[in-house]
């Protein structure tokens, strides 16, 4: 009797421990509006995620012609890796992603990416873009996005970071052209089929606006969310668990939240998936932190926390907000080269009386920059904006303190290079430098016998941020060195501190 016993508790064990392991997250809403992740209430303190290289064009985006290709972050793991930390530092719990899952060619580098974000402490919204340009009602159209959306689910619902599924960003505004029915009727579909899959995760749908003079008539999710004559009421989208909302109009939302008739329109709750404002100021034609930090996205998020459901404050009927966005990205503006940081206006908002006129490559709350225009113009450093520190006094007030005292050292953290192993004369390999404050990085590569190899060009840093170094491989001859065990001597050198530090760096041919 006792072996059996022992037996059966195996057996619940096994059986509890196996299904942790394979729905490690499981995300329900609530009747009371509110997020749940494994039964808790859970506020999405989230970053819109797509961290474009100069140089480079967003992956799915309609390049300039001397872009150097599409690009897809989750394949970029030195750059995540660095990232997602800084990420977690400033009190994030979520990353918005754009078109993670439109391909399954790329499965297991997302699943890595995913396994970082975890081990940062960060959730994940699987984003997949829906073209604005397809004709929804296409029998064709349709069964293609639905089976690649199921595809993805299939793939990726097993991880404990997903948090959940966002289908389509923006389709509301122009539906490639053709009846909205097709869109919200394509949604229940995918929806439906996606629960089926996957009960563990909530499905959202991420709907945009267009106000004052860039539309005729005004276009809104205000005009769409729970409308009956085109299928976008709560019976006809019945598996939809969340609307979400792009909402650009100004230092504060306008009564978008109040506006938003839960008595009559939807009973779902709602998520900010963007809001912020960019960092150019027309008047002054110039960039400005003070203005996009204090201005805007201040007041926003403290709008976006009066109205929480998991605090049952103001209308609460919204599961947080993810602010637009990680960096800037350079490839944007159609009408200049993707190596250039283009100012003119993606849209206009007239009631916005202090700075009107938004500009689609400054949304950064971290700016990048080429690591050296003339010999890398594709990578790039990243600096915090004013805007970085404004989010993190209110999702990490404990970091703002600990940043805001006198820094001891140069460097914020260890430097790391990614790969390592590298292979030389094919991929370089990437110091990653988080500092402090203004001044200079330099390093030399020593061999194991402690020879002179080469020295990096140096990077000058303009205050705290992340900084790279590239390394390809090659000795001061401009030769490629043989396989072997290499040091890095990293220094950095500030108005206040000196400091250094030693890297191990593999090579092979």
């Amino acid at each position: 009797m006792r072996q059996l016993k022992r037996q059966i508790a195996f057996l619940f064990y096994g059986l509890f421990f196996c299904t942790t392991i394979l729905y490690g997250t499981t995300v329900t809403v609530n009747s009371s509006k509110q997020l749940l992740v494994n039964g808790q209430p859970f506020t999405v303190k989230g970053v819109n995620y797509s961290p474009t290289p100069v140089g480079y064009t967003g992956a799915g985006g309609t390049p300039p012609t001397d872009c150097l290709g599409q690009y897809f972050w989750w394949t970029d793991r030195p750059t995540y890796i660095a990232d997602f930390p800084l990420i977690h530092r400033m009190g994030a719990n979520t990353i918005r992603t754009f078109n993670m899952m439109n391909s399954a060619t790329t499965a297991a580098q997302v699943r890595q990416a995913l396994d970082v974000a975890q081990a940062n402490g960060l959730y994940v919204i699987m984003g997949y873009f829906v073209s604005h340009t397809v004709d929804l009602s296409n029998a064709g159209v349709r069964a293609q996005a639905l089976s690649e959306f199921l595809t993805a689910v299939n793939a990726y619902k097993n991880h404990p970071a997903v948090l959940m599924w966002a289908f389509g960003n923006e389709n509301n505004l122009d539906n490639g052209n053709t009846d909205p029915t097709d869109w919200y009727s394509l949604i229940q579909l995918v929806a439906q089929q996606a629960k089926a899959a996957d009960p563990f995760h909530v499905i959202t749908t991420v709907e945009g606006e267009c106000l004052g003079p860039d539309c005729a008539p005004p276009r809104s999710f205000l005009n769409n969310i729970g409308k009956l004559s085109i299928g976008a009421d709560d019976t006809a989208l019945s598996f939809l668990d969340i609307w979400s909302i792009n909402a650009y109009r100004g230092a504060t939302f306008e009564g978008v939240f109040q506006a938003l008739d839960f008595s009559t329109m939807t009973v779902k709750p709602i998520l900010v998936t963007e809001f912020g404002k960019d960092a150019w100021r027309d008047s002054a034609a110039a960039e400005d932190q003070d203005m996009q930090a204090n201005t805007y996205i201040n007041p926003q998020w403290k709008e976006i926390n009066a109205n929480l459901s998991a605090t049952g404050v103001g209308t609460a009927t919204l599961i947080g907000g993810s602010v637009f966005e990680w960096s800037d990205e350079w490839w944007k503006d159609p009408s200049d080269s993707c190596s250039t940081h283009g100012t003119p206006a993606l849209f206009h908002r007239t009631d916005d009386a202090f700075d009107p006129n938004y500009q689609d490559e400054w949304f950064g709350i971290t700016s990048v920059a080429p690591i050296d225009p003339k010999t890398n113009s594709r990578g790039s450093t990243r600096t915090f904006r004013k805007a970085y520190f404004t989010l993190q006094s209110f999702w990490s007030p404990g970091a703002t303190s600990a940043a805001t005292a006198a820094p001891s050292n140069f460097f914020s953290d260890t430097v790391h290079n990614y790969p390592n192993p590298f292979r030389v004369g094919s991929v370089p390999t990437k110091f990653v430098a988080l500092v402090n404050d203004a001044g200079t990085i330099t390093a030399s590569l020593y061999d194991a016998s402690g020879q002179f190899v080469s020295s990096l060009p140096p990077v000058t840093t303009t205050g705290p941020g992340r900084y790279e170094l590239l390394w390809d491989g090659k000795n001061r001859q401009g030769e490629y060195v043989s396989s072997g065990l290499y040091f890095a001597r990293i220094e950095g050198k500030g108005a206040l501190h000196s400091d250094h530090q030693f890297r191990r760096v593999v090579a092979v041919k």
